[in-house]
C-alpha cells in the first residue's frame, strides 16, 4: 500500500514549492469511499489534486443469483485538474488500490455453486476475491474549485477504467473442504460464471464524489 501511495506524496510534494495558485483542502464522500483530498494550484487554470478514500461499509451485492458482501479496499487518488472556467475542470489521473475487492457468503438456505447443489453446512462461507490492476487511470468532469478562498461545495463525475477482473473463489468451516471434489470443481465453474456476470461498475468503476473544501490563496 506505501508503494503505491508513494507516486502522490513524491507528486504533491514536487508540486508544493512551485505552487502560486493557492492550496485546499477537501472531505468527500462517495463511490471512492468517506475521505479527503489536497489541491494545489499550479497555474490559474491547472491544478494538481490528490486523496484517500476508505470504505467502512460492506454492501450486497449478487453476483450469478448468489447474494454476498462486498468489501471495498482504500482508494487513492492523483491527477491534474484543468479549469475551463471558474469553476467547471475536467480531469484525469490514476487510482491506486490497497488490495482487492473481497466477497464473503453465508446462507440460509442451499445454494447453486457451478451447478451443483450445495448445503448452508456444505459451504461454511464462501469467500472471493476479484483480482484486477491495484492502480486505474480515470476521467472526470467537476464542478467546484478547490483552491478558491474560503469554503464551498465540489462535485465530480467521472469514471475509472479497472480493466476485466479475475475472480477466485473458495469456503471455510463447512463440512467440505474447497481444496477437493465436489467443491472444489464446484467453486472453479462458479468462479467462471462470476467472471461472466461481474457488474460494469467493476470494471468500469464509476466516481461520484461530493464534498466540502476549503481554500486559500
Amino acid at each position: 500500500m506505501i508503494k503505491r501511495f508513494l507516486p502522490l506524496v513524491i507528486l504533491l510534494g514536487t508540486a508544493a514549492p512551485v505552487a502560486a495558485q493557492g492550496v485546499g483542502f477537501g472531505a468527500r464522500v462517495g463511490t471512492l469511499g468517506l475521505g479527503g483530498e489536497l489541491a494545489i494550484g499550479l497555474t490559474e487554470s491547472l491544478t494538481v489534486r490528490g486523496g484517500i478514500g476508505l470504505s467502512p461499509l460492506e454492501p450486497g451485492v449478487t453476483f450469478n443469483d448468489i447474494d454476498v458482501n462486498l468489501k471495498l479496499p482504500t482508494v487513492f487518488n492523483v491527477g491534474l485538474d484543468l479549469y475551463l472556467n471558474s469553476a467547471v475542470r475536467i480531469g484525469g489521473g490514476i487510482l491506486f488500490r490497497s488490495g482487492h475487492p473481497e466477497l464473503t457468503g453465508t446462507f440460509d438456505a442451499s445454494q447453486d455453486i457451478g451447478g451443483v447443489t450445495f448445503t448452508p453446512l456444505q459451504i461454511g462461507t464462501l469467500t472471493g476475491v476479484i483480482e484486477s490492476s491495484g492502480s486505474a487511470p480515470y476521467v472526470l468532469i467537476g464542478f467546484g474549485r478547490h483552491t478558491a478562498e474560503g469554503v464551498g461545495l465540489f462535485l465530480d463525475v467521472g469514471v475509472a477504467f479497472m480493466g476485466e477482473p479475475a475472480v477466485r473463489l473458495g469456503a471455510r468451516d463447512g463440512t467440505l473442504s474447497s481444496d477437493v471434489d465436489p467443491l472444489m470443481s464446484a467453486l472453479q465453474q462458479e468462479a467462471a460464471d462470476f467472471e461472466a456476470d461481474v457488474p460494469g461498475y467493476l470494471k468500469f468503476w464509476p466516481i461520484l464524489s461530493l464534498g466540502i473544501r476549503v481554500g486559500a490563496q
